[in-house]
């Protein structure tokens, strides 16, 4: 065997050895998973879809430092919101209401502090992940070192309506809002990317209708409709998943979702992991190891 055929080889097979191979996994969260600082805000819930195949979830708010004038929220930061694990899938339940149980309230007629409830006494629809009066969002951790393209994204029990804002972390490090003070209104130029194109250059984070021709407020999972997302292909560590969004993302002048009343539960996700393909690199490796071998045996 030539040196240049012997070289093509082990490049070739040294590419295919080494390419990312997208391999396809599902979570579903209607039922098991490990909790972790458990009946507290703050809590995470992590889900396995096989080894190594890890999500870990956290649940967030923009409850923090909250300015409240009338009915009119400013100057609102990202904080922690608690997780709770539902048969309809998982939801939120933020510190709006954390010293009273107002959970349920969606008239105008109260202080915006009463709108959630607390993790003991919280009822429908105001421990799913909502937009009223705060916007409740979901934070997907897929491990150190991983990076996976989110593929779908399924609404189980929901409420009213089901649109929902979807964003990868294309940043560095850790999402800034985790360790420090952060609106939802500063995401996009602090790392985080949209994932669904749209016409022009622009991409967007808004889904209409995330539940599709899921009944409302149903919790049979076998009627649960995935939502295919993240048409642009990105692959991220970390997926914030929310109710729509307005603050990250405002509606053009003619939306197809409405900009609020959105109540959802998320039952389950499917993502590919961007890895090399064990079972590649070991055909890969022993075909090498076989071209030395012939090689030697000719020399001798």
């Amino acid at each position: 065997m030539s040196k240049y055929v012997f070289g093509s080889l082990a490049l070739g097979l040294a590419l295919i050895a080494t390419a990312p191979v997208q391999a396809a996994s599902s979570w579903s969260f209607t039922t098991g998973g490990t909790e972790a600082n458990a009946n507290s805000f703050g809590n995470t819930r992590t889900y396995s879809a096989g080894t190594n195949q890890n999500v870990t979830i956290s649940a967030w708010s923009d409850t923090k430092n909250a300015t409240i004038s009338g009915q009119t929220v400013t100057n609102a930061y990202i904080e922690k919101a608690y997780l709770g694990s539902y048969s309809g899938g998982l939801g939120v339940t933020n510190q709006d209401g954390a010293s009273g149980a107002g959970d349920n309230d969606k008239t105008s007629t109260k202080n915006f502090n009463e709108g959630e409830g607390t993790i003991a006494n919280s009822s429908v629809p105001g421990h799913t992940m909502d937009n009223l009066n705060r916007y409740d969002s979901m934070l997907f951790d897929f491990g150190t070192g991983k990076s996976v393209a989110l593929n779908s994204v399924t609404v189980g029990w929901w409420y009213s309506d089901s649109d929902i804002t979807v964003l990868a972390y294309t940043g560095t490090g850790t999402p800034t809002f985790v360790s420090a003070n952060q609106g939802y209104a500063s995401l996009l130029s602090s790392g985080w990317s949209v994932v669904k194109a749209s016409a022009g250059t622009t991409g967007t984070a808004n889904y209409s209708n995330a539940a599709g021709n899921l009944l409302q407020q149903n919790t049979d999972a076998s009627k649960y409709v995935p939502l295919v997302v993240n048409d642009l292909n990105i692959s991220a560590r970390y997926w914030l998943v929310g109710a729509l969004n307005t603050l990250v993302q405002t509606l053009p002048g003619s939306p197809s979702v409405n900009g609020g009343n959105d109540y959802v539960k998320i039952a389950a996700i499917t993502a590919s992991y961007d890895t090399p393909e064990p079972s590649s690199i070991v055909l890969a490796s022993g075909a090498l190891a076989g071209a030395v071998l012939m090689r030697r045996r000719r020399k001798s």
